[in-house]
């Protein structure tokens, strides 16, 4: 890649270790002032300290002017006392790229920072953008090939490939954990019901379900509706295989269920009011790992 592109391109990357930068001295200066705090407050819960990495639910752009904007900031913001988290999600990430070869040695350099810590736990959002978007329809049925009959829309052999692929993601996490902060739990979530209406981002992004289905010819809202949850029941599902095994340390925050059709504010993020939802989702099973802490 050559030229204007190129160049953009390379000072988007550029802004964004820098907004990372400054997230990590805020966090580590954070930690600081409340170690000290804490020690002057005898008998005082100690706040939790996070790191969280991950997509656009936890590093969503677009401003709110009422709530929060992601489930992490949404958590920051509510509770006593209010968590320490370290964000390293940046929106637009899929797993297979949180979790290669740079991002995946970012996320090991601040596990091994003790000015970062010590990290109680990670919250993980991922595996979305990893099915979603112009290739969402490499995993859809062509209606007439299946009768019109949405409860077969979806190609079962393939999205079972990709999920594969993504669980392979969630493993090497996990052993990045083991190795760097054996102690900490991963909180990870599978989303909510997606409504795949056609809403873009502020036309800034998306739409990023809607125009596969209607190519592969589910153009009606009620039978995308049910293929999307088909596919995002398949994701729980996969979740919840590697929670069920205690020697994977890992929580699946239950989120699925949460959100209203209101609280959506395009085809694939809530609102800040649902982002708020989400995130009671969060601090309930951290509170529950985590007693009196949050």
């Amino acid at each position: 890649m050559t030229g204007p592109a190129n160049n953009l391109y390379e000072s988007w990357q550029e802004q964004i270790q820098q907004d990372l930068k400054a997230r990590i001295r805020a966090h580590q200066q954070e930690v600081l002032q409340t170690k000290a705090l804490h020690a002057r407050q005898a008998g005082a819960p100690a706040p939790l300290i996070l790191i969280g990495d991950g997509d656009s639910w936890f590093d969503y752009p677009l401003p709110d002017p009422l709530h929060a904007t992601d489930v992490l900031e949404a958590l920051r913001a509510a509770g006593e006392p209010a968590p320490m988290i370290l964000k390293l999600a940046h929106y637009s990430d899929a797993t297979t790229t949180l979790l290669g070869v740079t991002k995946r040695n970012r996320l090991i350099a601040q596990l091994q920072d003790p000015a970062n810590g010590p990290v109680d736990a990670l919250l993980f959002s991922g595996g979305g953008n990893d099915v979603v978007g112009d290739q969402f329809r490499f995993w859809l049925n062509d209606a007439s090939a299946v009768g019109n009959d949405p409860a077969q829309g979806v190609n079962i052999q393939r999205i079972g490939d990709i999920f594969g692929v993504v669980e392979s993601a969630y493993l090497d996490l996990i052993r990045i954990r083991d190795q760097f902060a054996p102690h900490a739990p991963i909180f990870a979530h599978a989303y909510d019901f997606a409504i795949p209406t056609g809403v873009s981002a502020c036309h800034l992004a998306g739409p990023w379900l809607r125009p596969s289905l209607v190519d592969r010819g589910w153009s009606s809202l009620t039978p995308g509706t049910l293929i999307v949850k088909t596919i995002l029941v398949q994701f729980r599902v996969m979740l919840q295989r590697l929670a069920s095994d205690p020697a994977h340390n890992m929580v699946l925050v239950e989120t699925q269920g949460t959100l209203a059709p209101d609280d959506w504010a395009n085809e694939l993020h809530p609102t800040g009011a649902g982002f708020a939802k989400i995130a009671a989702r969060f601090r309930a099973a951290l509170a529950t790992r985590f007693a009196h802490r949050i």
